[in-house]
């Protein structure tokens, strides 16, 4: 067992409320706001807040599955594969994060945040009538220069770590 020196509480339970109502309001996994607030403001180790946050996202879940379970609104054709996918996604993470260094896992957070907020943004532009829409090959030279960027920090990284 590790005893984690861990700060300022009440911002990180104020901070992680108003991750829990947004993401409950608008049906959002919240991984992307409660690891940041974990390590960034209570100081909780990268690899703990990951850990933390998929439990946390996990009871939200189950309670948020319930109303649609109730009136029959699952369909377990598409339902069954996903549960699959993500325990052996949980498992296969749990054991890879244990051999990985936190600054790898940082930088890998970064850039799937950066890529993500990409395709939100140019689709809620696009929504608004701001913006057409983006081609796929756009898209895609997005996700090779955010990953390219992505890796070699990691390659930094990994350089100046040994």
């Amino acid at each position: 067992m590790v005893d984690y020196p861990l700060t300022r509480a009440g911002a990180v339970l104020g901070a992680i409320i108003g991750v829990g109502v947004l993401s409950g309001f608008f049906g959002l996994g919240a991984g992307w706001a409660i690891v940041p607030a974990q390590n960034l403001i209570m100081a909780v180790p990268l690899k703990v807040a990951a850990a933390n946050s998929g439990v946390l996202l996990g009871m939200g879940d189950c309670i948020a599955v319930w109303p649609y379970l109730l009136h029959g609104a699952i369909i377990p054709i598409f339902a069954a594969p996903w549960l699959v996918g993500q325990v052996l996604g949980g498992l296969l993470g749990a054991l890879i994060l244990i051999r990985v260094k936190a600054g790898f896992v940082r930088y890998l957070l970064i850039g799937f945040m950066f890529f993500a907020c990409f395709g939100l943004l140019t689709k809620g532009l696009n929504m608004l009538g701001v913006l057409g829409e983006v081609p796929i090959w756009v898209t895609g030279l997005v996700f090779l220069v955010v990953f390219g960027a992505v890796t070699r920090a990691i390659i930094r990284f990994t350089k100046s770590a040994s």
